[in-house]
């Protein structure tokens, strides 16, 4: 997980929220896919929002990262939409289930407004866990953050752990933002920047 730049909502939805009476997320069924691809390709770069794996449009939803449910008021607020893929093992659909109040939701990592990549760091074996340094409460928030998101669901580690265990002498001569440039199509960039990291201190 790894901060996302939000920026200030696209056109169309302002229009949107000027002329339509909207109570509901049903009222936006037809302008709401719009929002989804900006917010994916050009805020999220064709990734989850919560688990870094790159995702299609067709299979990709938006989630208010405060559930409907429990922040009515928040339906329509652009910066609660983060971008995820359609799975209920992990990520948005996996969360929906586990967070049940407002105090369930206020303790996740929100990625829109905190720095997510300075609470959680990545084992050789894939895992997700909190990063060194972290006080009693935030390490709290950080593995309540991964266990509500099912971050570390079977197949997300596999991917991480192949990234985390690649040789990177076939790089030989390339910059890490080179190197960085090259691996994106794989996705979880913050696994990716820590592998680069480690290299660099080598």
């Amino acid at each position: 997980m790894r901060k996302l730049d939000k920026g200030a909502p696209i056109q169309h939805f302002v229009d949107f929220i000027r002329h339509n009476h909207h109570d509901r997320w049903e009222d936006a069924k037809e302008a709401s896919p719009i929002w989804r691809e900006h917010i994916l390709y050009q805020e999220q770069h064709g990734l989850s929002g919560y688990t870094e794996a790159p995702i299609r449009y067709e299979n990709s939803h938006i989630d208010h990262f405060k559930k409907q449910t429990l922040y009515p008021n928040l339906i329509f607020e652009w910066n609660n939409y983060v971008v995820d893929s359609k799975d209920d093992t992990y990520g948005a659909r996996y969360k929906d289930n586990v967070v049940c109040n407002q105090t369930d939701n206020e303790r996740l990592i929100n990625p829109v407004v905190e720095d997510a990549q300075q609470f959680f760091k990545y084992e050789l074996s894939g895992k997700m866990v909190p990063m060194d340094g972290l006080g009693d409460v935030e390490k709290e928030r950080v593995n309540y953050t991964i266990d509500s998101f099912n971050l570390n669901e079977g197949s997300l580690m596999e991917r991480r752990k192949f990234i985390l265990n690649l040789d990177l002498s076939s790089f030989e001569g390339l910059t890490n933002h080179e190197i960085l440039e090259a691996l994106q199509p794989n996705g979880f960039i913050s696994v990716v920047e820590q592998l680069l990291k480690e290299r660099k201190s080598k």
